[in-house]
């Protein structure tokens, strides 16, 4: 292990007992109830495909069926239904000896709880299957880890520890750009993508919004590579720029970004398509186009008003008072 890859992980976890704590015994951990909150996360993508899961196990295996509820009650949004199911679905992996499926199951377990913001509980398990990734003679060169890596890093970033999430996204993409070069695979593109993604924020928290604008532009990029994206999360990105361009006086180019966000958005029926017309309304503001600028936050008005968007409705209220004060 790299000296520098060392200082990163002992930041983590500086004595085996906390993996061995949490691996002896899952149910020491317990799940708070917070609720699910709008995030630029990819957490779909999990381990899967690079553990080699599919190929180890076929789809009539009881465990494999009960991994594959777990999935459905996560995509459901039906938390506390995924978290019950995935301490079956441990519980019957640990009974056939199943170090494979023990260790994918941590990564959903780790998932969910990052998708939830039970940051400490998403840590400690990231690490659990980092370590018996790494435990079995995995270098720290090889994608699951760098993958691990990243959302090790996210987490830090989530709970302020920003000097520590920095050092863990520098040394990720320094590997992951090299990785580029000889595997362009999407699953590579994805990790890269989401990695540049998480820095790009971080960079926004400290302050270094164009350096941020430029990693979440080129995460935007690689995502549209893809063959296979979630249009919701490119919504969310398109909107997040469009954001950090008014932030930084890149008007025009916000609009852009804005206009195409709520392009998507409409396929989807996403809530937060009233909030991205404010967005646009506001930035159309600042070019004094006055009547494009009425135009959209009146749509964000009456999807406030049809959603009972209580914060829509009175943030487009207020754009539409700033445009009748310079008529």
């Amino acid at each position: 292990m790299s000296s520098r890859y060392r200082f990163f992980w002992t930041k983590f976890c500086r004595a085996s007992s906390c993996f061995r704590s949490i691996q002896n015994n899952y149910s020491s951990i317990h799940a708070s109830r917070i609720p699910r909150t709008t995030k630029p996360f990819i957490l779909g993508f999990s381990l899967f495909t690079w553990l080699g899961f599919d190929k180890k196990l076929t789809a009539e295996d009881e465990l494999v069926h009960t991994i594959k509820h777990c999935i459905l009650f996560i995509q459901k949004n039906e938390y506390e239904k995924a978290e019950q199911l995935l301490h079956v679905a441990l519980r019957q992996a640990q009974q056939i000896h199943h170090e494979l499926g023990i260790t994918y199951i941590y990564d959903v377990m780790a998932n969910l709880a990052l998708q939830r913001e039970e940051l400490d509980k998403a840590k400690q398990l990231f690490i659990v299957v980092t370590q018996r990734i790494m435990g079995n003679g995995t270098s720290e060169d090889d994608p699951r880890v760098l993958h691990l890596s990243v959302k090790l890093a996210r987490v830090c970033h989530l709970k302020k520890d920003y000097t520590t999430a920095q050092l863990g996204f520098d040394w990720c993409l320094e590997k992951l750009y090299k990785l580029a070069e000889t595997d362009p695979s999407p699953n590579t593109k994805q990790l890269l993508s989401m990695a540049e993604d998480w820095c790009g924020r971080l960079y926004l928290d400290v302050d270094r919004c164009e350096d941020g604008l430029k990693l979440m532009k080129n995460s935007l990029n690689r995502m549209k590579e893809l063959p296979d994206f979630e249009t919701e999360h490119l919504v969310v990105q398109l909107n997040d720029i469009g954001t950090v361009c008014d932030r930084l006086g890149q008007t025009d180019e916000s609009i852009k970004y804005f206009k195409e966000a709520i392009e998507l958005a409409k396929s989807l029926e996403m809530d937060d398509l009233g909030t991205m017309y404010v967005n646009l309304g506001r930035a159309y503001l600042k070019t004094s186009l006055l009547d494009a600028a009425r135009k959209s936050c009146g749509q964000a008005w009456k999807l406030g008003v049809l959603a009972k968007n209580q914060g829509v409705k009175q943030e487009a209220e207020l754009c539409i008072k700033q445009i009748n004060n310079l008529l």
